[in-house]
């Protein structure tokens, strides 16, 4: 045992083993394929890890080490032959051997290599170190993949011993061998057979159960949640939130023990929701992906610098998930949680779970209660911001890391009003990324609030996203099947939710509506307005509990009645729209349903807009025909007006004027926008000249129905249309 250890100590090493505890427990060698190719490049000598491994195995299994020693040192006389670089005897006779000379030849030549391993070893050690990021990685040249300098065994992409990089019955693999080569692809998938689809979903499994943590990477791959959202994953059910609710606690001096706190457990519970994917495949379509995989490996556009992570398996998933990560982005912020396990129509994604915003409006005026600060607007939005802010209670308002969070427009127009306010101040250093005179508050945009006037203040360790480590047989999974043989299905399984962990911090001995218990502060506008929860088959009295905007149709067995709406909240608005064009509801005018215009049929797209009552009546405040063209809002020029604001809108109509008046320009116009003037009175008629801001066919007067159509180019007001 001795002499076998003396023999291979350095080739051991190499290969990262502890031949002292091998040698002890009498295991025997069994070296990978990719072992093999990584031996056999380090030696120069093709072969020479098989050859290694099966001496070794044969001196164990006998102990017979000077057996052993004389089978090593024939080989090594072979290899000396055919090496160039081995020694060559000076004599015309070489001179004898013994097997412990060539055993030191071995040992010899292994040492006069180990530079070179070293390096070679610290490229696989990068390379197998999977939590390591790409940039630790080196980047892999075109010219190399090119040359096929990527080692491939003869069974295996990539010298893997994994299934999932087996050549036999994978076409694919074989394939991208041929594409890494810069050989014509000649290997070809079926993937209308059955044998096929199998194996591709054996090797997901396998791949899955290899590494889950990579998978579970690949699932939430380009998930973009905003900015301070903490994902927590392996929540398979509920997450809980626990925090303390006090009252004063402290009192002046006594002789008694007289206790005075009040104090209680408050949770916060949030839970994660299953979401499904189910698509249909035609056998072609399938055949597109591997295409464009092997594609992205032969021209090179390989965003992941290690090729062992490029493999058919994770490239097929991650195609499949791009879909549902852009989904999940938009439900994280915009989602309306609705449960219809029973339902024979495919959902919205916009129900798969509650999103960050539905959380904010369910919690608000029971949780915490909202600033009563009524709109934004271009001209208020400094002023409304920094109110907010000092609408805070002070401790809040000196916490650090705050973060005021609002749409991206809504942060432009502040710095737009900032910059109008104090841009020719000496001391203005441009664009903000804080509140002005708060620097602990950060100004956070959130890409899912554009659209929306809400905006809110609280800490930035407070809103998560929750997952769960997928299941074994919950990834992706692919069946033959459907109305065409040549159908592939695929579905899969996983859970995703939003939670937000404290809205307030009680105290038991304040008023209900006081500030000073919250840690969570918004405005009071509405919002997810457009984002709509169905309606179960032929309801006449549709409840809206779960959301104030319902799509109505989809469901229906027959034609249904509306005459009246359950659970409403007064002084809400109420959003309804159809989605079907047959055996449609209409919400009809009665004493519950006051409406301006008659019936109202849910017409695919249509849309009504009502405002709760008390006493559980419902008014109309707009109607949207589908298909009808949008009104055009008109805004009345003032008497004697010599310029209209392009800000208040793009049509404007004249009025009677006290003298004769023109008008000169359009202030605030935007570049490529079309205005519309139209005359509404013949009293001193408004006129256009052509001159000055204005370069038209010819001098206008609006009377009484006359209009023109003009565009602005950035210095001129120029005629498209008259009548």
């Amino acid at each position: 045992m001795k002499k076998l250890a003396a023999m291979f100590p350095l080739i051991f090493a190499f290969l990262n083993i502890n031949m002292e505890d091998k040698l002890k427990a009498k295991e025997t060698l069994e070296l990978s394929a990719e072992d093999k190719v990584k031996l056999d490049a380090a030696a120069k000598i093709e072969g020479f890890a098989e050859k290694f491994m099966t001496d070794y195995n044969t001196a164990l299994a006998g102990e017979d080490t000077d057996k052993a020693l004389e089978l090593v040192s024939a080989y090594m006389k072979e290899v000396q032959a055919e090496d160039p670089d081995a020694e060559k005897p000076t004599g015309k006779e070489a001179p004898e051997t013994t097997a412990s000379t060539d055993v030191q030849k071995l040992i010899s030549r292994q040492t006069k290599m180990e530079a070179e391993m070293k390096v070679i070893r610290a490229e696989n050690e990068k390379m197998a170190n999977k939590p390591e990021t790409d940039e630790t990685v080196e980047k892999i040249k075109g010219s190399a993949m090119k040359n096929s300098k990527i080692g491939h065994s003869k069974t295996h992409l990539f010298a893997s011993n994994d299934a999932w990089n087996e050549f036999a019955g994978r076409p694919w693999n074989e394939a991208a061998k041929q594409a890494m080569a810069g050989e014509a692809i000649t290997a070809v998938t079926n993937w209308t057979e059955t044998a096929n689809i199998d194996k591709l979903n054996s090797d997901i499994q396998a791949y899955f159960r290899k590494d889950p943590m990579l998978v579970h990477s690949t699932l939430l791959d380009g998930l973009q949640m905003k900015k301070y959202v903490e994902l927590v994953s392996g929540v398979s059910d509920e997450y809980v939130y626990t925090t303390i609710a006090t009252g004063e606690i402290t009192q002046s001096l006594k002789s008694k023990f007289l206790p005075k706190n009040k104090a209680k457990f408050e949770a916060e519970i949030g839970k994660v929701r299953d979401i499904q994917i189910d698509m249909l495949f035609k056998g072609y379509e399938l055949k597109k992906l591997e295409k464009s995989y092997l594609k992205n490996i032969a021209s090179l556009g390989i965003t992941d610098s290690n090729p062992h992570k490029l493999i058919y398996v994770n490239y097929v998933v991650a195609e499949i998930m791009k879909r549902a990560r852009k989904e999940d982005k938009i439900v994280m912020g915009r989602g309306v949680y609705f449960s219809d396990p029973d339902r024979t129509t495919p959902a919205s994604f916009m129900n798969n779970f509650d999103g960050f915003i539905k959380l904010i409006l369910r919690a608000r005026g029971t949780k915490f209660n909202p600033f009563k600060v009524g709109k934004p607007t271009a001209q208020n939005i400094y002023d409304y911001v920094n109110t907010m802010c000092e609408l805070l209670p002070h401790d809040v308002k000196i916490l650090p890391e705050l973060q005021y969070v609002l749409s991206p427009f809504w942060k432009r127009k502040y710095l737009e009003a900032r910059k109008n306010i104090y841009g020719g101040n000496t001391n203005y250093t441009g664009d903000t990324d804080t509140v002005d005179n708060f620097a602990n508050i950060e100004l956070v945009t959130y890409d899912q609030l554009e659209g929306e006037e809400l905006m809110y203040i609280t800490t930035k360790d407070n809103e998560y996203g929750l997952t769960d480590k997928p299941g074994e047989d919950g990834f992706i999974q692919f069946q033959k099947g459907g109305e065409d043989p040549r159908d592939i299905k695929a579905f899969g399984d996983y859970k995703l939710s939003t939670f937000i962990a404290v809205f307030g911090r009680k105290q038991l001995d304040l008023a209900a509506d006081s500030f000073e218990n919250q840690l969570f502060f918004s405005n009071d506008v509405e919002a997810l307005t457009t984002t709509y929860v169905p309606v179960a088959a032929d309801d006449a009295t549709p409840s809206l509990a779960i959301h104030n905007s319902l799509v109505i149709g989809a469901n229906n067995t027959q034609a249904t009645d509306i005459t009246n709406f359950d659970d409403a909240t007064v002084g809400s608005r109420v959003y309804i729209t159809g989605n079907k064009d047959t055996l449609i509801s209409t919400v009809k005018n009665n004493a519950n349903i006051i409406l301006a215009d008659g019936d109202f049929p849910l017409n695919n797209g249509s849309l009504l807009v009502l405002q709760a009552l008390a006493g559980g009546k419902f008014i109309e405040i707009s109607r949207k025909v589908a298909g009808a063209a949008a009104p055009v809002v008109e805004i009345a020029l003032a008497a004697d007006a010599t310029t209209a604001d392009a800000a208040d809108g793009t049509s404007f109509v004249t009025v009677a004027n006290t003298v004769a008046t023109a008008i000169t320009n359009i202030e605030n116009a935007v570049v490529g926008e079309q205005y519309t003037i139209k005359g509404g009175s013949a009293t001193n008629a408004t006129t256009i000249a052509n001159a000055g801001n204005f370069f038209l066919s010819a001098a206008i007067t609006l009377n009484v129905g006359v209009y023109i159509t003009v565009e602005f180019n950035g210095s001129k007001f120029i005629e498209v249309a008259r009548g």
